[in-house]
């Protein structure tokens, strides 16, 4: 069975037809993205709430599973952590008690890079509704494509692909170095964002008693909660001696394996070896996690925005 109109039209009228219709339905579509806009744009400013430095911030539990290896607590507000206690009794390490300083607080670059990607995207819709030609689809399909790349990389950073392997003795160990075993090393790998606990290390002097000279720690976002990695450092003339390459092959001394126990880094002008590495993932951040659902949301909706204006434009999906 078929539809017909009646009485038929010319083939030219009729694509006139088409191209008015079309058109009716593009300026319909674009003055609804507006209010989509304003909608979307209150989404992204609670988002950016949830990253405000407002007291009292949210108070993690840090503990390693099933052992007395990391054993503490440590507050977040905004994009530092800012008050803090962790107990270590970590295996090739004194027993050390850090305190951080409350007048010196930890950085969390991480969550400072997100605070200004969520800003760009209100800017791009400020941009978008005030600035351009809002009936103009071209315009406003940039515009979009734009904002969609901004909540995607603010997404990825909420929920980054991290690859786990628990260790109950140790916490979960996960893989944090540009580290090749074909290779052998892992100085020097090209694009890797991985070695910034080499590169940059954290100062000292955010705890009390000062950290160690051998003691890297490091903490950092991940999905919703922030992870803690302690790498007990030393040089690397030491780990190649002869007396402990044959101490370890006759088994008087046993490593401690991880995913860079083969690797030699730069740290603070120094080449080392890590001695032993412990991860530890704090208890969940109900700000990460609320953050989390709403850019998902927000990115599957300026998504949907996108994929309606091509169907009315006639442009493939991409």
């Amino acid at each position: 069975m078929s539809t017909t109109v009646w009485p038929s039209l010319p083939a030219a009228e009729l694509k006139r037809e088409e191209d008015a219709s079309t058109a009716r339905e593009l300026s319909w579509l674009l003055d609804s993205l507006q209010e989509t806009l304003v909608s979307l744009k209150s989404g992204l400013e609670d988002c950016y709430a949830l990253l405000a430095p407002i007291e009292p911030g949210s108070t993690l539990v840090m503990s390693s599973p099933r052992s007395e290896n990391v054993k503490g607590h440590v507050t977040r507000v905004g994009d530092a952590v800012v008050r803090g206690t962790i107990h270590l009794r970590l295996k090739t390490l004194p027993h050390t008690d850090l305190t951080l300083q409350p007048t010196n607080p930890l950085p969390l670059p991480t969550l400072s890079h997100l605070r200004t990607l969520l800003n760009q995207s209100l800017d791009c819709i400020d941009i978008t509704r005030w600035t351009g030609d809002r009936h103009s689809a071209s315009f406003i399909s940039s515009q979009l494509r734009l904002l969609h790349s901004i909540t995607r990389e603010a997404l990825a950073i909420t929920r980054p692909a991290v690859l786990e392997a628990p260790d109950p003795e140790f916490g979960t160990v996960i893989p944090t170095s540009g580290f090749s075993p074909s290779s052998g090393t892992g100085i020097g790998v090209p694009g890797s964002n991985t070695l910034d606990w080499a590169h940059t290390p954290t100062s000292p002097l955010h705890f009390s008693p000062p950290l160690p000279p051998n003691l890297s720690l490091t903490l950092t976002p991940s999905s919703t909660s922030l992870l803690l990695t302690l790498r007990v450092l030393e040089p690397s003339i030491n780990a190649s001696h002869l007396g402990s390459r044959f101490a370890h092959a006759i088994g008087a001394q046993r490593r401690l394996e991880h995913d860079e126990m083969d690797g030699v880094f730069m740290f603070r002008g120094e080449e080392v070896r890590v001695k032993e590495k412990v991860v530890v993932e704090s208890s969940a951040d109900p700000s990460l996690l609320s953050l989390g659902a709403k850019l998902g949301a927000l990115e599957r909706g300026v998504g949907s925005m996108r994929g309606c204006l091509r169907a009315v434009m006639g442009e493939e999906e991409e």
